[in-house]
């Protein structure tokens, strides 16, 4: 008997009938085992047995509706089998060690929690402080499931991650993705914020660099981003690099320990460039993986390709890409989250440092010198002869389209996590803080609002050769350029706001 795939049988069995009794009579029978063997099995794995285990899971989903609804406790009681309300008290002091209109007054936050493999329900941890972590949409965890055969594992209803208006840069997209699958309902515009990628604008002065866009170039540490973001969610991680020691079945059995566990692993490569995207399942033993990559739907990266009926990539050419570089894990745990400030000021400091050097030894500018040299290298005529071949000008162009997507998008969110931050300092009765907060956020939106102007000139709605084309016209550019300057100076402004209030912040 595998009791790996009972006890996740049982678990899911009894979540999905926490509002009824349970007939561990027919869950054995459904299961073809034995009612005595399995209630040994299941309180040796679980701790407790599957009464006890059903109990405490009525009564977790009671906690989650008496913190978060304003239902009456004695309908709450009804709706999860409780039809005494002393009965009802007692069983809830015994997992919370409190009553429950105790609980309701003292705003107890109730989290998501992993029961088994790919299983989450509301829980409650007894000690210590803990973030909330709310539940995932009811559409998302219908849709979760895991497919479990010989050398295979596959989860399925993890949320697609894309190139879109939304989200653009792929590791808080992906983070954002897994974490919601997982159960953690999290904000992308946070998650950029706390990596650093909503306040960065990187140029290499040196070259026309495709690379500027990355998030591994916010800070001189590659991997700084990746760390913060994982701490900004409150979760535990680990790394596994590729280097000259790294082989192919090291990275298999870091995927498949993950992928079993019911955890999606993030990973750089897979499909095309050392980008983030998700891995969400293996066949073949993990020779084959599955998942999804913002680059799968590209001609060029495998466009076309075989990919399972869900929409996921499959790939088992994964290893043989160069660009596949690293795989990250999340952790179960959840700690503390980080102080807004603790945010704002690393923000300040990407915002103000104008100069990064990384472990290879490339050079970007940052903060206002990186607009400085933007500004040069789309007012460089030499850099746009007469004549020039279309290919250099597209690499031309999507250098400047990236640099938009990092102000756009990058600034858009800080402005929306500033607000929402203000929101949070007026509710504590800080005004005075709220006041400079949604006064940087003003900036920051002033900033993404030239964006929207730069692509909404005569030149650049054009797609394709046109755009490229106009960009090779200095009128176009001086109006390009004009526009970059002012958002310079709204940056600057923005910038100076943050660091006013971070001098008050207590």
């Amino acid at each position: 008997m595998d009791y790996y795939c009972l006890l996740q049988s049982a678990v899911s069995y009894i979540e999905s009938r926490v509002r009824s009794e349970i007939d561990c009579g027919a869950l054995c029978r459904s299961f073809g085992v034995s009612e005595p063997h399995f209630r040994d099995v299941f309180a040796s794995r679980v701790g407790v047995p599957p009464g006890r285990y059903a109990l405490s899971r009525r009564v977790a989903h009671a906690a989650f509706e008496i913190s978060h609804t304003d239902r009456t406790l004695s309908d709450i009681a009804l709706d999860y089998g409780f039809d005494n309300p002393d009965t009802f008290t007692r069983a809830f002091r015994r997992e919370t060690g409190m009553t429950p209109s105790s609980f309701r007054s003292l705003r107890v936050p109730v989290g998501r929690v992993r029961l088994v493999a790919g299983a989450y329900g509301p829980g409650l941890k007894k000690t210590g402080n803990f973030p909330v972590i709310p539940l995932a949409t009811e559409e998302t965890m219908t849709k979760a499931r895991i497919e479990k055969g010989d050398d295979a594992c596959v989860l399925y209803g993890v949320q697609k991650v894309e190139f879109r208006s939304e989200e653009y840069t792929p590791f808080p997209a992906a983070l954002r993705s897994c974490l919601n699958y997982m159960g953690q309902e999290i904000r992308y515009a946070y998650l950029m914020a706390a990596t650093g990628a909503a306040f960065r604008l990187r140029w290499n002065p040196s070259c026309w660099d495709p690379g500027n866009v990355d998030i591994m170039n916010v800070f001189a540490d590659p991997e700084e981003a990746f760390v913060r973001g994982f701490r900004a969610a409150g979760r535990t991680f680990s790394f596994m690099r590729r280097d000259a020691d790294t082989t192919k079945e090291d990275f298999v059995k870091f995927i498949r320990a993950e992928i079993d566990e019911g955890r999606p692993v993030i990973a750089l490569g897979i499909i095309g460039p050392p980008e983030a995207c998700i891995i969400t399942g293996y066949r073949a033993g993990g020779n084959t993986l599955l998942g999804w990559n913002f680059f799968q739907d590209f001609p060029e990266f495998g466009g076309g390709g075989e990919k399972d009926e869900s929409g996921y990539f499959v790939t088992d050419a994964w290893w043989e890409n160069p660009s596949t570089r690293m795989l990250m894990s999340i952790g179960e745990e959840c700690a503390e989250l980080p102080d807004a400030s603790e945010i704002l000021r690393k923000g300040l400091d990407i915002l103000e440092r104008e100069t990064i050097t990384h472990p290879n030894g490339c050079v970007h500018r940052g903060g206002q010198a990186a607009y400085r040299a933007w500004a040069a290298a789309l007012s460089n005529d030499a850099d746009f002869p007469s004549g020039m071949p279309l290919p250099q000008l597209f690499e031309r162009l999507m250098c400047v389209i990236d640099g938009l997507t990092m102000v756009h998008e990058g600034r858009g969110c800080a402005a929306t996590w500033m607000q929402e931050l203000a929101g949070s300092l007026d509710s504590t009765g800080k005004g005075d803080l709220a006041a400079l907060t949604r006064k940087a956020a003003g900036f920051f939106d002033g900033a993404r609002a030239l964006v929207d102007e730069i692509t909404a000139l005569p030149g650049y709605v054009e797609p394709g050769e046109k755009r490229a084309l106009a960009l090779a016209e200095p009128a176009f550019r001086k109006e390009v350029v004009a526009r970059i300057v002012r958002a310079a100076e709204l940056e600057h402004a923005a910038f100076a706001a943050v660091r006013e209030l971070l001098g008050l912040w207590r």
